[in-house]
Formats: C-alpha cells, sequence, structure tokens
C-alpha cells in the first residue's frame, strides 16, 4: 500500500473548518430537493478518499448499531416536517423489493420500521410478490421476527389501506431496477424518494459529473486537488462485451482512465498499481461489476465473465458501463478489506457501519458474496468487541464527503425529476 498520509492534513483542515463547511453546504443544499434517505459507500486509501456509490433506497438499517439508529429519529421528523409543514404526514405505507425470502432485508425493513415508529408515525407494509407468486402475508427477518404485510389497493389517484382509508404519503424501499410499478404513478399522496430515481431511469455516470463537480468547488474553496476526494469516472454506451468490437470500445476507455490514474500517482509518488472498476451504469446491489489492470483483462474476458457483465439486478440487460478509478481500501476489520457506508436522513449523517469481505482484497468490490458487516460506534459496545469498531476519528471526515454527495444528489433530482439541463 502506498504512503498513508496525504489525506490526513486535508482531514485535520476540514476539521478545523467545521463551523464554515456546515455554512458552505448549507448554502448548497439551500432551496434544493435532498433524498429522505440514502447511504454512501465511502472509500479511504489513505492517500484518497471519496464517495464511490450513493444509494437513495438503502437497505441496510438493520446494520446501524443502537446508537446510531436512534440518532435518526430526531432527523426523520425534521425532514417530513419541511416537506410537509402543517399537512398530517402520521400514517406511512412502506413500499419493499419484492425479494422477500432475503432474510437480511426483511430485517433491514424490521430496523426501518422500527424507526419510523418511534418517530410517531403509523407504519403499514405493503405486500409485495415474487414473480410468479402471490404476495405474502407475512416476513420472517434474518433473527425470526415477524413482519406483517397488508394488501394495497388502489383508487383513482390514491392508495388504499384494506379499511378504506388512505395513506399520508409512501416511502419506498425498492430501488426499481425491474422496472417503475404502475400503481405508484401519478398518485395525489407523495412518494419519497421518487419514482424517477430508480434505477430504470438514474445513471450512476451522471451521478458522479454532479459529485465530482460538488468536489471542485469544495477544492476551489479551501484549495486542495480535487483528485483527492473524488474518482476518475468515464462511461461507454450501447456496449456489448459479445463482441470484438465491443469489448475493444470498453478495453480502450479502461486504457485511457488507468493512464490518468497512473498520472496522478506519480505525481504523488503513489506506488500502488493503478486498477479500474468497470460498472453497471444503471446498477445495483453489486452486480455487473468488474475489477481491471489492464485492458488485456477486458479484451481476454471468458465466456462466464462476460455473462456476469451482460446483466444486472433483476436480469436487466447492461447498455452502458461507468469506468471508474479503483480506489483501494486501507480499511481492515479481522483481516478483512473494508469500507464505511454512511447513512443519512435528509441531510443528517445518522451514523455509519463497515461492510467487510474475507473473500476480496483492497482493490475488489467488497459488496459481493462472502461479505459481512461490523457495527461501527463511538461509543464502548456493551456486546462482544467483534460485533464494532469504536472512537475512529475519521468518521467526521466520511460524514463530510457523504454530505458532499447528498449535494450532487440533491442537483441530480433536478435534471432526472424536473428536467433540469446538465451542467455545461
Amino acid at each position: 500500500m502506498a504512503d498513508q498520509t496525504l489525506i490526513e492534513p486535508l482531514s485535520g483542515m476540514f476539521a478545523r473548518e467545521a463551523g464554515s463547511l456546515d455554512a458552505w453546504i448549507a448554502v448548497r443544499l439551500e432551496g434544493r430537493t435532498v433524498p429522505f434517505y440514502s447511504s454512501a459507500d465511502i472509500r479511504d486509501a489513505g492517500f484518497k478518499a471519496a464517495c464511490v456509490d450513493l444509494n437513495l433506497f438503502p437497505a441496510g438499517f438493520n446494520n446501524l448499531c443502537d446508537t446510531f439508529a436512534a440518532r435518526a429519529i430526531e432527523p426523520i421528523r425534521a425532514a417530513l416536517g419541511r416537506r410537509f409543514g402543517s399537512a398530517s404526514f402520521r400514517r406511512v405505507l412502506l413500499v419493499p423489493e419484492a425479494h422477500t425470502r432475503n432474510t437480511f432485508y426483511n430485517s433491514n425493513l424490521h430496523r426501518l420500521r422500527a424507526l419510523l415508529a418511534k418517530a410517531g408515525l403509523d407504519v403499514a407494509v405493503a405486500a409485495m410478490a415474487e414473480e410468479g407468486a402471490l404476495p405474502s402475508s407475512e416476513l420472517i427477518t434474518y433473527e425470526g421476527e415477524r413482519i406483517e404485510v397488508v394488501p394495497v389497493r388502489r383508487e383513482g389517484r390514491l392508495l388504499l389501506d384494506p379499511a378504506g382509508s388512505a395513506y399520508d404519503w409512501i416511502l419506498l424501499n425498492n430501488d426499481l431496477s425491474s422496472g417503475p410499478l404502475s400503481w405508484l404513478e401519478g398518485l395525489d399522496q407523495p412518494v419519497f424518494p421518487p419514482p424517477c430515481l430508480g434505477w430504470h431511469k438514474r445513471s450512476k455516470y451522471q451521478f458522479f459529473v454532479f459529485y465530482n463537480a460538488v468536489v471542485r468547488e469544495l477544492a476551489e474553496t479551501y484549495s486542495f486537488d480535487p483528485w483527492l476526494l473524488s474518482p476518475a469516472t468515464d462511461i461507454v454506451t450501447n456496449v456489448s462485451f459479445e463482441t470484438d468490437a465491443g469489448r475493444g470500445r470498453v478495453a480502450a476507455a479502461v486504457s485511457a482512465m488507468l493512464d490518468s490514474v497512473a498520472g496522478k500517482y506519480t505525481q504523488y509518488g503513489i506506488t500502488d498499481t493503478p486498477h479500474v472498476f468497470v460498472k453497471n451504469d444503471a446498477g445495483t446491489y453489486g452486480i455487473g461489476i468488474m475489477v481491471a489492470r489492464s485492458a488485456d483483462d477486458i479484451i481476454t474476458m471468458n465466456r462466464k465473465d462476460r455473462n456476469k457483465m451482460a446483466v444486472g439486478k433483476g436480469r436487466k440487460p447492461i447498455n452502458a458501463v461507468v469506468i471508474q478509478e479503483a480506489i483501494p481500501t486501507r480499511m481492515l476489520t479481522a483481516a478483512s478489506a473494508a469500507e464505511p457506508v454512511v447513512y443519512l436522513i435528509g441531510r443528517e449523517v445518522i451514523g455509519a457501519f463497515l461492510r467487510a469481505n474475507p473473500e476480496r482484497g483492497t482493490v475488489d468490490n467488497l459488496n459481493a458474496k462472502g461479505m459481512t458487516f461490523y457495527r461501527y460506534c463511538d461509543l464502548q459496545p456493551t456486546r462482544e468487541p467483534v460485533e464494532c469498531v469504536c472512537r475512529d476519528s475519521r468518521q467526521a471526515f466520511y460524514s463530510l464527503i457523504a454530505k458532499l454527495a447528498v449535494i450532487a444528489a440533491a442537483r441530480e433530482h433536478e435534471v432526472v425529476c424536473n428536467g433540469a439541463p446538465m451542467p455545461g
């Protein structure tokens, strides 16, 4: 691993400038629609750190320690107060993913529902059917707890409970990778996050255009190289891994990105070997991702690897891929490569956990088979130590990076949902 000290002076400067940074962030969020909730995947190599993904339909609330979960209550109330004003928002319908057999996901629903209830809301979980099957009447969490789900019917422009009463609003915890849900379209009830931000419309590359622009603005204000907080990112559209010409186009973009990263490594005396991620542009759940350290890794892909890059979540064909600098992680937890995942409600960070994967290396995608999670607390844990990594001074730095990503998401919302033009 390269010299680990490059990022430390920047982190220290941000700690000293916390007050002015809060004001800087507030100005850029003023008048914008902020995601109701989000989670930011952070990579910290020591020589640089950045957000490498922002999930607008986060599904890991169960991985937050109790200290952090408790912090969600007031931000939930504040976010809803800003959205609804004096209008009622007590009755909420939580719309989940359809994969009811994923008990870990169900544990996320259980924790999310509990947080909403503690914030004073009356929460119902909508019954969602697996493909080719009827919806269940309950969901079972990994811990064996039961979640009652309710059938929902639509009348006109309203979603009603079984007794015929309308919900005040809808909380979407389904990223719509498989396409829009027709019964959520054109409702009079607010839907948060709005369906327009599902992966059927959203572009990972477009998000990073905004994120890297936010980092450049911060760098201009505080005088640092924006590369230290942003991943170099490009896109290849109309992609095909099945033809020599298609792989050649991706390989050319990989080669150009590797050359660019190698130049920055030389500038800063970093001796690591550059790698890049090739990611599904409309991707999530770690599907449709590979790592390359040369153009030949693309040219010589075998049939199995080509098939993996052909479809994303829900078997949706991959039509565009992001070519992104692979930032290695310096974090090790129980000898496994790990990365922080920061959770936010609105504009407020509520906490984080660590994603670790003993089957992957420091430059690999950790959101893959074999991953595990560690609770990342700022208080001494009462449970056995393996569950928590405590008193880590870098949490404030990671929170700042996550807030930069939320600014980017607010700008992304204006383009994707409101039809605003992309910046020139």
